[in-house]
This record gives structure tokens, C-alpha cells and sequence, in this order.
């Protein structure tokens, strides 16, 4: 079993120049002695800084006919929903790919002008496109650890998506239902699946993303900036649209 002091020296070692902070998480094999979700945000706050505001990915991906603000539980992980429900100060308004954030200011990013989730205008967006942001994968890999990467998918219009309408009821921060209507960039049921793992060699070898590993431990943390990796994968979807599918 891993001890706090592996965990402490490892996400020490990980330096983050950029001010805002994604973190997707699957804290399996994460757990240490005496282990509670409590200790681990404290490991992460006081490594990563105490003066960044943090991003957790709240996803409720299954089709629920009402989203709210408030109650809406996270379906990504443990960890997002311990940081939703006890860190977080801010939440952004989307019935399929929301986020719960840690700032002591406003964000630029918080308000989500776009019925979709990745379009241009929403948080997502706002996300990829900065060079202030940089993305952590806890226990993942880009497949399921980089949300953001689905941006430069719907920037390009890709063939094998398609916009389609979310019905559910949204409920803001106010308690009113939001009218505006929201959709969602999805892939086509036509037999297409995403080569995720052949982009992230990619990104390795572009020395795009760095990998990091807790001492006697095979558990993964992967490191990368929105802004270059997204760069990066519309400048290969120009030179071929089919680059993110097998």
C-alpha cells in the first residue's frame, strides 16, 4: 500500500507554470494509509499550489431528464464528486459535460455561451484554447483523462459526429429553469471508434505530454497544456480529417 509521503514527493515533483488546472481522475490504486478523500485533495492543493484554481469535470452522462445545479452528482470518479460537493465554489451549466470549480476569482471561462458542449463560446472551448491552462490525468490515459481534446473534433466539423439535441430540463444557479436549448457534438453510430492511444504516441513524441509515476507503483500521471495539445491535433486533422478514428 502507498504511503503519503510517495504520494506528497511525487505530485511535488510536478511543476505547473499554468494558473488553471484540469484534473481527471481514477484514484484506483491511489490509496494510501489511512486514506480518505480528504487527505488526497490536500496532497494535490499544497503540491500543485494553494494560488491556482482547480477544475474537476462533473459529468452526468447517462439520460437523465433533469439537470440541476446544485444536485446533479458526478459520474467521473469519486474524487470529482468529493470536490463538487465539498471544494468547489462555482459550476458550469451544461446537462452532459459541466465542470465544478476552485477560484478566489471569476474565471474567464465560467460562463458557457454555446448550446454545445465543446462549440466555440463554451467552457470547454474557452479551456482549449487557453495557454493558461494546463491538464492532469490521475490514473488515466489521454482516452478518458482529456476532454478537452474533443474541441478541435467539433473546431473541424469531423464527418463522424454529429450535433444532436439533449432534452433535458436545466435547472441554474438561480433555482429557474435555463430555456436555451443544449446539444452535444456525438459520434455516429456507424461503427466508428476514436484511436485516442495512436494520438497520444503522437503527443509523446512532440514532447506534448509528460508522464509521471508514484515511487513502487505502476499508477500513471499524465501532464500536458490544452492550448498546444489542441493546436497540435487540428493541425493533424488538416492533414487528415479520419486522423482521431481506426
Amino acid at each position: 500500500m502507498l504511503k503519503e509521503k510517495q504520494l506528497l514527493k511525487t505530485f511535488s515533483s510536478i511543476k505547473i507554470k499554468e494558473k488553471y488546472i484540469i484534473i481527471h481522475s481514477d484514484i484506483t490504486g491511489l490509496v494510501f494509509e489511512n486514506f480518505s478523500l480528504n487527505k488526497l485533495w490536500k496532497i494535490i492543493y499544497s503540491s500543485f499550489g494553494n494560488n491556482k484554481t482547480y477544475i474537476f469535470p462533473t459529468f452526468t452522462l447517462k439520460s437523465n431528464k433533469v439537470w440541476d445545479y446544485y444536485k446533479s452528482k458526478s459520474e467521473t470518479g469519486i474524487l470529482s464528486e468529493y470536490f463538487r460537493k465539498n471544494i468547489a465554489n462555482l459550476r458550469t451549466i451544461h446537462p452532459l459535460h459541466s465542470v465544478a470549480v476552485y477560484s478566489k476569482k471569476i474565471p474567464f471561462f465560467i460562463n458557457h455561451n454555446s448550446p454545445s458542449s465543446f462549440g466555440k463560446g463554451s467552457t470547454w472551448y474557452k479551456l482549449a484554447k487557453s495557454k493558461n491552462v494546463c491538464n492532469i490525468a490521475l490514473g488515466l490515459n489521454l482516452d478518458g483523462g482529456g476532454t478537452f481534446c474533443h474541441v478541435a473534433e467539433e473546431i473541424f466539423k469531423v464527418k463522424y459526429r454529429k450535433i444532436i439535441p439533449i432534452s433535458s430540463r436545466v435547472y441554474g444557479k438561480n433555482k429557474k429553469i435555463i430555456k436555451k436549448k443544449f446539444t452535444y457534438f456525438a459520434r455516429k453510430k456507424n461503427g466508428y471508434l476514436n484511436n485516442w492511444r495512436k494520438c497520444e504516441n503522437d503527443l509523446k513524441k512532440n514532447k506534448l505530454i509528460e508522464y509521471f509515476k508514484i515511487y513502487q507503483s505502476d499508477y500513471k500521471i499524465i501532464k500536458m497544456n490544452t492550448s498546444k495539445v489542441t493546436k497540435f491535433i487540428l493541425k493533424e486533422l488538416r492533414k487528415n480529417p479520419n486522423y482521431l478514428i481506426r
